[in-house]
């Protein structure tokens, strides 16, 4: 008996010591985010102008996480829409109807030399609810689009550090 929990204590104490070597080995894994791994702040780029409150809040969230470029650094253009809909027919009365904003954005990279290096489309959504305050309404729309842009921005900035890293 004695000896046999000897050997579980071993096997044990070897396991505890055991893994952090083995997790650390894992080292291949690079973080997208952060400052040791494939962060964004290698790539220098450009940006096209916000020509809408949507493309600003997508721009400035891009431009977060690059550097910026000098002519020789490829140009990133985003056009960027927002439309709100109905989540729910609204034939019953209720206090708050449910409603959803989505922002869609395409977001287009061209190196120095005309060359397209990515065009792509996301779409990204809030929900939200309005009730009989107008003011609060508007607010709540206002920041569903907020929200909303914010998501569009992160997936896009995963398609351009995909399209830079090539």
């Amino acid at each position: 008996m004695w000896s046999s929990s000897r050997i579980l204590r071993i096997v044990a104490w070897s396991v505890v010591l055991a893994a952090p070597l083995a997790l650390g080995a894992c080292t291949w894994l690079t973080p997208i985010y952060g400052t040791g791994g494939l962060s964004a702040e290698r790539f220098d780029v450009r940006f096209g102008s916000p020509t809408n409150r949507l493309e600003q809040i997508i721009y400035n969230d891009l431009s977060l996480r690059f550097g910026k470029g000098g002519a020789d650094a490829p140009i990133v253009r985003v056009s960027a829409s927002q439309a709100a809909r109905a989540l729910t027919n609204n034939i019953v009365t209720r206090p708050g109807d449910q409603n959803q904003m989505v922002a869609t954005a395409s977001v287009t990279v061209v190196d120095a030399d005309g060359k397209t290096l990515l065009s792509v489309s996301r779409t990204a959504s809030a929900d939200y609810i309005t009730s009989s305050q107008s003011l609060a309404n508007q607010q709540t729309e206002e920041t569903a689009g907020i929200q909303a842009g914010h998501l569009v921005a992160d997936t896009l900035l995963l398609e351009i550090l995909a399209a830079l890293s090539k």
